[in-house]
């Protein structure tokens, strides 16, 4: 099991593994001592970003079931809960962001902004896209450091006491990760995942290139207006040169 040093409450570690956020909130509670040398494992990271993931749905208005883009996503989703090993789960943000985002738990958020500009094999090209962060575990090296970031300036200012620690890094560290910027290479890897994604479910590859060209158009042809995952047009040529390959042209 892979191992990260950080600076960290004592009892963080242990709290976040299968339990919920009041039960890891009541544990922090209990000891305000932090110290240096403490380890986090990749499960304890996704079990701890599956907790944040819980509370931005908590700050966000969150589709229900019988809501129209609930329904359409549930239809795209259908055969996507359960895939390439990961088990994933999706919700709709009603904002009109145009925006996606895939934390390392398997929790896939959509905007609904972003469902009303994309057709339907644009938007399994998106989360095509963020399940390939996942799977290549781009999505946990940056929560990671989120998570790290934010124990050490806790670190800094906790001795003494501190109240609301993991509110603080639940919240804070999950927003961090939005903002985060993926490398050029993670994105180029997660746009090819995703181009394979619509080939493997016999969708329309060339679906990733025109959802890119849909974002680019938005930003004047500069950044897409996902923060985290700036376009470009090697971007855009990567994948046509991908579904091109994949359909033989």
């Amino acid at each position: 099991m892979n191992k990260f040093t950080f600076i960290a409450v004592s009892t963080l570690a242990v709290s976040l593994t299968a339990c919920s956020s009041n039960q890891v909130i009541g544990a922090i509670g209990a000891s305000s001592s932090l110290y240096q040398g403490a380890t986090i494992s990749k499960e304890e990271l996704v079990n701890s970003s599956k907790l944040s993931a819980e509370e931005m749905d908590n700050d966000a208005v969150v589709a229900t079931s019988e809501n129209k883009y609930a329904k359409r996503l549930e239809r795209l989703t259908t055969d996507l809960n359960s895939y390439d090993g990961l088990t994933l789960n999706y919700k709709v943000y009603l904002a009109d962001d145009v925006n996606a985002f895939a934390m390392p738990d398997g929790t896939v958020r959509i905007y609904s902004g972003l469902m009303d500009l994309m057709s339907d094999d644009e938007i399994i090209a998106v989360i095509g896209h963020e399940i390939g962060h996942v799977a290549n575990e781009h999505s946990l090296y940056q929560y990671k450091k989120a998570y790290l970031a934010k124990a050490a300036k806790q670190g800094t200012s906790a001795v003494g006491g501190m109240t609301g620690l993991v509110s603080n890094v639940l919240g804070d560290v999950g927003e961090s990760f939005l903002n985060a910027q993926f490398s050029q290479s993670d994105e180029l890897e997660s746009d090819v995942y995703g181009v394979n994604l619509l080939h493997k479910k016999g969708l329309n590859p060339y679906a990733a290139v025109t959802a890119q060209e849909k974002l680019q158009s938005l930003s004047d042809g500069t950044d897409s207006v996902f923060s985290s995952h700036p376009s470009s047009q090697k971007r855009i040529d990567l994948a046509r040169e991908e579904a091109d390959k994949l359909t033989g042209k």
